[in-house]
């Protein structure tokens, strides 16, 4: 099926990328540790090439009852697999506009769910100054060509000088809103900025963009929980996270996989529905204290998974990714998170 093929082509490129490094800042200060985590059931993923000739490519996407394949190189550039052949022209090219410094680069695409009718789609990428940008565009009258002409910027969020942890993935809810996930700007985030509500590093956010225009990019969802709160932005669904990647929707609950520090990597959910959730970095790195001087506190949520990814000094193994598993060709497996991480350094 489409699915399973895009799924999984993400998959090998997470795996191969290692933008979401798992080690990268000053150690934390780690206190007793939690109860042992139960060992997870034994699951095989196969892998099949669906195309070959790629440069770093980092998401894969596919319109609703389209065949084709867009596949985002690193670079800057959105390739096209259509009839199972890779298109030699580029769908897209912003590699100009794209840095790839450290972590940095063109890192996820987001297909408006009525694509088909408005061709419309949303970038999430790294720019020259090292900020993070999300930006609309469309197709052109040719259906493999992007319209150059058409890009609109609908959020950008500077970034320290720290060239990591920017977190990388753009999606639509089933609400309808557009989130995204940002990284906490990076070395152990000295600047706290995952716990400070009027920055938006370290973060899911929501945005309407239904309406978007040059003068009002995007809208606040009405149920999003620090609107009109002094000293907190309108924009933030949850906190407290340090270099979310990837998350995933399954149904009424949202999944947010979220790269460890030097211990745990970790699993956070939500329900699609509430918000305002504060997991914790850096105060814990998982259930584990990172930082002693604020180690404690209350209105902190505990992950609904986590895993220790080895010694800081091999760089562990890092979470990529997730998705939920509710189908029947593996029948005792319903309901199971599949995890991608990143293989351990040698």
């Amino acid at each position: 099926m489409l699915v399973d093929r895009a799924r999984n082509l993400l998959l090998a490129a997470v795996a191969a990328l290692l933008l979401s490094c798992g080690g990268g800042g000053s150690p934390g200060v780690t206190g007793p540790d939690a109860p042992p985590l139960p060992a997870p059931p034994p699951f095989t993923l196969a892998l099949r090439q669906v195309a070959s000739g790629l440069d770093n490519p980092t998401f894969v996407a596919a319109p609703r009852g389209d065949p084709r394949l867009f596949i985002v190189e690193r670079a800057g550039r959105i390739r096209m697999v259509q009839d199972g052949l890779l298109r030699a022209i580029a769908f897209l090219d912003i590699s100009a506009r794209v840095s790839t410094v450290g972590e940095g680069g063109l890192l996820s695409i987001a297909l408006h769910p009525h694509y088909a009718v408005n061709g419309q789609y949303f970038l999430y990428f790294t720019d020259a100054a090292g900020d993070i940008v999300v930006e609309r565009r469309s197709v052109s009258a040719n259906a493999n060509l992007s319209d150059p002409t058409s890009a609109l910027e609908i959020i950008r969020i500077p970034h320290p000088n720290f060239r990591n942890h920017y977190g990388g993935l753009v999606a639509f809810g089933a609400d309808g809103f557009l989130y995204l996930a940002t990284g906490d700007g990076g070395g152990g985030d000295p600047a706290r900025n995952a716990q400070d509500l009027a920055n938006l590093l370290g973060k899911m956010l929501r945005l309407d963009i239904r309406a978007a225009t040059a003068g009002a990019p995007y809208a606040l969802p009405p149920s999003n929980r620090f609107i009109g709160q002094a000293g907190r932005r309108g924009e933030i669904w949850a906190c407290g996270l340090r270099n979310p990647w990837r998350y995933g929707f399954d149904g009424g609950q949202l999944y947010i996989a979220d790269v460890g520090q030097d211990h745990r990597e970790e699993v956070n959910i939500v329900a699609a529905n509430q918000g305002g959730q504060n997991y914790g970095w850096n105060v814990f790195e998982g259930t584990l204290c990172y930082n002693a001087v604020t180690c404690g506190g209350t209105g902190l949520t505990a992950p609904f998974f986590e895993y220790d990814h080895g010694p800081a000094d091999a760089n562990g193994c890092s979470i990529a990714g997730g998705e939920v598993y509710r189908g029947a060709a593996l029948p005792s497996w319903p309901g199971a998170i599949c995890i991608p991480t990143t293989a351990p350094a040698s």
